[in-house]
């Protein structure tokens, strides 16, 4: 399976959502291994804590919530503009990028429309 930046947005901005102390236990249309396995690797980037379950048979996992770097990411997700360009520019179907080159293309536009302190 390939990773789905689209499915992972949506993982991240519903659990923002969340009400503290509830979990993310999966999305509306999108088949729950497809789910765990996006968790999973949200959860290796850092982003979410969660709980997997990888016994014998499907793998479950479960969003519990944001980390201060999930926090930061979504922030930077959320306006769909910014999260459009950036599929345009950085995640291109054939082009090769990292979550690094992601998350520093997101901050390099933040930072780009912030006015300047002087």
């Amino acid at each position: 399976m390939k990773r789905d930046m689209d499915l992972a947005r949506r993982i991240l901005l519903a659990t923002a959502q969340q009400q503290h102390g509830d979990d993310l236990m999966g999305l509306p249309d999108v088949d729950g291994e497809d789910f765990a396995l996006h968790v999973i690797w949200l959860q290796e980037a850092g982003l979410v804590k969660a709980l997997v379950s990888e016994t014998i048979g499907p793998t479950h996992a479960y969003v519990q919530r944001l980390t201060w770097a999930g926090c930061d990411f979504v922030d930077a997700i959320q306006d769909d503009t910014l999260w459009a360009k950036a599929k345009a520019k950085v995640m291109k179907p054939a082009a090769s990028f990292t979550f690094d080159v992601l998350k520093d293309w997101l901050k390099a536009e933040i930072a780009q429309g912030l006015p300047t302190l002087r």
